[in-house]
């Protein structure tokens, strides 16, 4: 289609700072450089300047590879009457697009390459066929369209890569590589094959197979993984001649090239390839009914690690007839994955991860349950990065439970399943310097109709985690070629104790459906809950599918799809509902939404009901908000702009209190008209009384709680078995109790003190519209009868997050937005720690069994004359002996002399060994470590 060069004038004149929407059938044929830049085939730009009499324009314009438009330069060369050429120029912002994405759009299949990042972007046409350039930092690329498809990648540092879907003549692969450096070696002088090749650096080198195209993998639609995907078919191994040919791997540093090899399949010989690098060695095994591939490799990683040495074994056994379908596929299979991460010479510990595990098909068990794989894995000094619900599906170690070799892929480089799982921004392991983690799964069916997966990890360290996740997924019927239904979820539970948190997440894949395979369920349930150390402890979330439009929810809260359902019946008509529901300290909410839309052709038309609400309670108080809209719509082309007609008919209505009020909103094309109705939002004056509210609060045993903490001995709560006067036993060592309420405290007393021991913030009831009250807490202590002093006792404040609805002071039918739903730092209580104990002076009470002997059998004759009489001086009592020993015995005089003593000793060659020269000690425990006065004698 040709178009007329005046009317492209006058499109690009009257534009000028407007969407300007230019077919690519305009620019005089179908491109393919630019479908590869616009899919839809249509070029939007919003035009800046240009000049319309020689058909250039200036702006930006929205592209495919990038997110933000992208500066562009347009220029058309008329011949005659019509536009036959052009010429389009884009600047990419940000940090670039890959090359491959460029390629990708054209239909060429070429891997990530190596720090390919493009900037400018420039497609030349003429009726005789086009050129794509791009440019980047070290990087050019250069496309060849039209019928026969050709890419060059031309590196800064010598390498190229060449991709073409036809035999590339010499003529077009010099006009591929005019202005390039690179190389026309022997082996493709005439032409070269269909494929993608990398030529390295020198004149002489041959073109090296870039990751040829893998072949279309049969599916088995009996074989379901946990998500209900179809596994690869299995098949009976058969010997057969093979060739593997020298080809290149393509990674985020480079290439890796691997050694070719050749034999027979199922023969049982060992294959071998090592990379010119020597980094990375490659094994594989192949003899029915045994198949084994492996890699050991040697990786980079950040400081403080030099290194990481870790391998890839993947093994299957068994596998049948595929004739015989009762059979077919089964066998037991598996797979095994560690590193160890050498650290560098700062002094940091190594890092060891082990992951391996094992399955089979049709499993173990019994119809009811069987049991269809087992997994475990351990990290020492390593963290685990724990999946969010949406990543479940590719966590490695639970895909590993569905199949074993499914981390990674036929004829992939074990080495980058590793690279996968341990290095990168988004790696699943990293090393972590003391801290340990643990994970173990299982994979099970239940009652041939649910097929479960689930994996409990412990995290250890600074912050220790424990998590269960999993997945289940069911399918009716289980067999058949039609299924009705069909539903997965995700699963995610996570306790962390030490940051006070519960999480718990659900969330439908999207291969779930109802009734049509065409009708797709989507959406979420999660729950959050903070506690004790948290400094969000007291709040909590739990929602199904979202949150009401007007409530802007923390970062904290969990995000989740709506709750709902997208059905395409025909093609051109679509229906798609949606629900959710939300409890907060603050409130509930509610809402949902039906849209339904008719698209042929031109004509378009709409129609859409939905609700939301928001309700309080004690006070009751709700808002609700209905909205309906009908429309149609239809595009007319005139030349090259889109004239659009629309006409809608649309009704909003909202309804609050109590006070009953509302506002309905009425709209007719180009008409809208407002009716307001009852008492205004601000008229709302349904307030509770003190009778009222307090029917809100815990009842009375629990309104105030006393807890014991450390020290209690035993446990009798008021109203226990020994009555309701019973109280603690608790260690006469120390003791700890704590005062809860469920009031907040603007003060505390304690005894008969009229002074305020602890003190809060001002009391307000939200309910009741009071502010700033007085709450007081008077805590008196008795001991068998006697009062005792609670100053005496050590304290602290216990403080708690209580809910805003409650407690605060907004306006009543407003929802408190974020970190507001919760006042933080309320005094609710005072810990109280008794006085140390204090030791007496008294032995206390001694019974006969302290002072009982052990007889000696049999009997033997008694050393000591019983007859004998009293020799020597008679001991005297004279009183005060305590005391001089306390008082002398670390004396200055006393300590001069036993120093005196020693070195004398010392002198005459005698070892005393270590002494004690500070007897302090010793004058204290004096005055306690004797039950009476020592006897004396004198000294002869």
């Amino acid at each position: 289609m040709a178009v007329h060069v005046d009317a492209l004038r006058k499109l690009l004149d009257t534009t000028v700072g407007q969407e300007v929407e230019l077919p690519v059938e305009a620019l005089g044929f179908g491109e393919d450089a630019v479908r590869a830049l616009f899919p839809d085939e249509v070029l939007r730009f919003v035009l800046q300047d240009g000049d319309p009499q020689a058909l250039r324009a200036a702006g930006t314009a929205t592209v495919a590879v990038a997110a933000q438009p992208a500066a562009l330069r347009l220029a058309i060369s008329p011949d005659g009457v019509s536009a036959r050429a052009f010429t389009l120029d884009l600047g990419i912002d940000g940090p670039g697009v890959p090359a491959h994405l460029l390629a990708g759009g054209l239909g060429l299949d070429v891997p990530p390459l190596p720090g390919a990042l493009v900037e400018q972007v420039t497609v030349t046409a003429d009726p005789d066929g086009g050129m794509l350039t791009a440019e980047g930092p070290g990087m050019r690329v250069r496309i060849l369209t039209g019928a026969a498809r050709a890419f060059l990648a031309d590196a800064a540092d010598g390498w190229q890569v060449i991709c073409t879907d036809h035999q590339l003549t010499r003529e077009r692969l010099l006009s591929l590589t005019r202005g390039s450096d690179v190389p026309r070696p022997g082996p493709y002088l005439g032409e070269l094959p269909v494929g993608t090749w990398l030529l390295l650096p020198g004149a002489g080198q041959r073109p090296v197979p870039l990751r040829p195209a893998r072949p279309a993998v049969e599916v088995d639609g009996s074989r379901l993984d946990g998500l209900g995907r179809a596994l690869p078919t299995r098949t009976a191994r058969e010997s057969r001649r093979f060739e593997r040919p020298v080809r290149a791997i393509a990674t985020r540093s480079g290439f890796a090239v691997l050694a070719g090899a050749d034999g027979e399949r199922g023969n049982g010989r060992w294959e071998l390839e090592i990379s010119d690098d020597e980094a990375v060695i490659n094994v594989a095994y192949d003899y029915a009914p045994l198949q084994v591939t492996g890699g050991l490799g040697k990786l980079p990683t950040e400081a403080p690690y030099r290194s990481i040495v870790g391998g890839v074994l993947m093994f299957s056994f068994g596998g049948g007839d595929p004739a015989d379908g009762a059979k077919a596929g089964r066998g037991v299979y598996g797979t095994g994955v560690g590193a160890y991460v050498v650290p560098d010479a700062t002094g940091a510990k190594p890092s060891f991860f082990g992951y391996a595990g094992l399955g089979a098909d049709p499993g173990f068990g019994i119809p009811a349950i069987r049991l269809n794989g087992v997994a475990a894995g351990l990290g020492w000094n390593s963290r685990i990065r724990l999946p969010e619900v949406s990543e479940i599906g590719d966590f490695p170690l639970l895909k590993a439970l569905d199949d074993p070799g499914s981390i990674g892929a036929e004829n992939e480089n074990p080495i980058e399943i590793l690279r996968r799982i341990a290095t990168g921004p988004d790696a699943w392991i990293t090393p972590a310097q003391d801290e340990l983690w643990v994970a173990a799964g299982l994979k099970f069916t239940i009652a041939e109709l649910i097929e479960g997966r689930a994996m409990a990890v412990v995290q250890t360290g600074a912050d220790l985690t424990i998590a269960l996740l999993g997945t289940a997924a069911a399918a009716l019927p289980k067999s058949g070629s039609r299924k009705y239904a069909q539903i997965e979820a995700a699963l995610r539970a996570v306790l962390k104790p030490r940051q006070g948190e519960l999480q718990f997440d659900a969330e439908l894949t999207p291969d779930s459906f109802l009734l049509d395979p065409n009708c797709r369920l989507r959406g979420g349930v999660a729950f959050r809950s903070w506690f004790g150390p948290s400094p969000h402890a007291g709040d909590f979330v739990y929602t199904v599918g979202g949150y009401h439009p007007n409530f802007t929810a923390p970062d904290r809260y969990p995000r989740v799809p709506r709750l709902g359902f997208d059905w395409d019946l025909t093609g051109s008509v679509t229906i798609s509902g949606s629900a959710y529901l939300a409890i907060t300290p603050a409130a509930a909410m509610a809402g949902g939404a039906l849209d339904v839309r008719f698209h042929s052709g031109v004509i378009r038309a709409w129609c859409t009901a939905k609700v939301d609400a928001l309700i309080q309670w004690k006070p009751f108080y709700v808002d609700v908000g209905l909205q309906v809209r009908i429309g149609v719509s239809a595009t007319v082309k005139i030349l090259f702009v889109k004239v659009s007609i629309t006409v809608e008919v649309g009704v909003a209505l909202g309804i609050w209190g109590p006070p009953t009020g509302g506002q309905a909103k009425i709209k007719l094309w180009f008409i809208s008209f407002t009716i307001n109705f009852g008492k205004g939002r601000e008229g709302s004056d349904n307030v509770l009384d003190w009778a009222g509210f307090r029917e809100m609060l815990p009842p009375p045993p629990t309104t105030v709680r006393v807890t014991p903490g450390v020290g209690l001995l035993v446990d009798h709560h008021p109203g226990g078995a020994r009555g309701a006067e019973a109280g603690w036993e608790v260690s006469a060592n120390g003791f700890t109790l704590s005062t809860d309420s469920a009031v907040p405290l603007k003060q505390i007393f304690l005894g008969t003190s009229t002074t305020a021991a602890e003190t809060g913030p001002a009391l307000n009831i939200r309910p009741m519209r009071e502010r700033n009250l007085v709450s007081t807490q008077r805590i008196t202590l008795t001991h068998d009868g006697d009062a005792v002093d609670p100053a005496t006792w050590s304290r602290s404040r216990c403080l708690a997050a209580v809910p805003e609805e409650l407690w605060g002071t907004s306006a009543q039918g407003t929802l408190p937005d974020g970190d507001k739903q919760v006042l933080k730092d309320q005094l609710t209580g005072v810990s109280l720690s008794s006085p140390a104990a204090r030791h007496g002076t008294s032995t206390g009470y001694i019974d006969e069994k302290a002072l009982a002997f052990d007889p000696i059998y049999p009997d033997g004759r008694q050393p000591l004359d019983p007859d004998a009489g009293p020799e020597g001086a008679v001991p005297q009592r004279p009183g005060g002996v305590i005391a001089t020993i306390a008082d002398t015995v670390a004396a200055g005089p006393q300590t001069t002399a036993r120093a005196r003593l020693a070195g004398q000793l010392t002198a005459l060659g005698l070892d005393l060994g270590p002494l004690d020269s500070d007897l302090s000690g010793y004058a204290r425990a004096a005055r306690t470590a004797f039950t009476a006065e020592p006897m004396l004698v004198a000294a002869s």
